[in-house]
């Protein structure tokens, strides 16, 4: 959910004036051969915990009104898939809910997916359309809260741009599977200093821009670095939605039965 990248500074002294000239030959032929795809993979090699654990606040604004909602996010990575769980903490009216997503490595296997409701102390698992549906009643969609392997999609480089101030690549992404998301395409905008986008753009199946994903807030924690806020706003609509990073520890001691269907209900 939340975007963050390794710090790496290991610097290379190049004694002779011959190899630091071959230095930065190689790192333009580099530079000019960057593909989109090139792009995707340093943003997900950014991501170089194990698990985290994480207080988030979420704020969904929407016609005048606003509502705030407190969250757990334990997330850990095995070997096939990545496993998170979301728990809402607060106010009591969502207190107790709780997402369980599957990120499968091999993305032609469809994410697994879970919701536990106390209210009817039910577990239903949320496949095909469903996970196209809303969040928590806020701008993000199911699917835009789990992660996202590199080849679901097909990339394109756009012209590099500045976005307030700072240097980005911009890439198209277009989904492999069109069919399963809600999304034909996202333009993403991804910072060239710490690899972290900085925003993405979804459009419809129309081809458009449906919503704004905006990132901000970044620091370095734990020598990773995260962005601490992101704020999704649907173009079309009067509601935004807010999630603000509190606390996190990266490489966290996460247990691995918390991530079954069945512990959803304790």
């Amino acid at each position: 959910m939340f975007f963050r990248s390794p710090l790496t500074g290991n610097h290379c002294v190049v004694a002779a004036l011959c190899g630091f000239f071959c230095a930065l030959v190689g790192h333009a032929a580099f530079a000019v051969a960057l593909t989109g795809r090139d792009v995707a993979v340093k943003v997900d090699e950014a991501d170089a915990c194990t698990s985290s654990d994480m207080a988030i606040v979420m704020v969904i604004q929407r016609g005048g009104q606003t509502l705030e909602r407190i969250m757990s996010v334990r997330k850990k990575k095995f070997t096939d898939m990545e496993k998170q769980r979301i728990r809402f903490l607060e106010p009591p009216d969502v207190r107790d809910t709780a997402y369980l997503t599957w990120s499968y490595k091999d993305f032609k296997k469809d994410d697994d997916m879970w919701v536990y409701l106390p209210a009817q102390s039910l577990t239903r698992r949320i496949s095909g359309g469903g996970k196209k549906g809303a969040f928590m009643r806020g701008d993000y969609a199911n699917e835009d809260m789990s992660r996202r392997e590199v080849d679901e999609d097909a990339y394109t480089m756009l012209t590099d741009e500045k976005l307030a101030g700072v240097d980005c690549h911009v890439i198209e992404a277009r989904p492999v599977f069109p069919d399963k998301t809600n999304y034909s395409k996202r333009v993403i905008w991804v910072r060239k200093d710490f690899w972290l986008p900085t925003k993405i753009d979804y459009y419809d199946q129309n081809e458009t821009l449906m919503k704004e994903l905006v990132f901000g807030g970044f620091k370095e924690i734990q020598g990773i670095w995260t962005a601490t806020r992101q704020r999704m706003k649907t173009v079309d609509g009067d509601s935004e939605t807010t999630l603000e990073l509190r606390q996190v520890v990266y490489d966290a001691p996460v247990a691995d039965d918390i991530f079954s269907s069945q512990d959803l209900k304790r």
